[in-house]
């Protein structure tokens, strides 16, 4: 291999992942975890995938205006028990429309 082979080698994909990676630890910030996903659960099924995303370190939005009082006061039980085991935290942005999230993002 030549000097010019050297410089003109193109990244594989698993390089370019690889050196991602290692930027954004460097940096703190993982793109990884940088989304936000949005629920509008209509049963208890559905709380499940929420916990499942908390527990991925990926904030959640709930959406309870389509469920019952009874059921939505229900869902945000079960998810401020999880929320509190991950040691995360919950936040109303308004009236049925909540954020909870994992440890280490914070909400104001």
């Amino acid at each position: 291999m030549g000097i010019f082979d050297f410089f003109s080698k193109k990244k594989t994909a698993e390089e370019k992942s690889a050196t991602k990676k290692e930027q954004s630890q460097r940096s703190g910030f993982s793109t990884s975890n940088s989304n936000i996903d949005i629920f509008k659960p209509r049963s208890f099924d559905d709380v499940a995938k929420i916990i499942d995303t908390l527990l991925a370190g990926r904030p959640a939005i709930v959406h309870l205006s389509e469920v019952r009082e009874s059921t939505a006061q229900r869902v945000v039980d079960l998810l401020s028990g999880a929320v509190y085991a991950i040691n995360g935290g919950v936040s109303e942005l308004q009236k049925d429309i909540y954020i909870f999230t994992p440890n280490g993002v914070r909400t104001n």
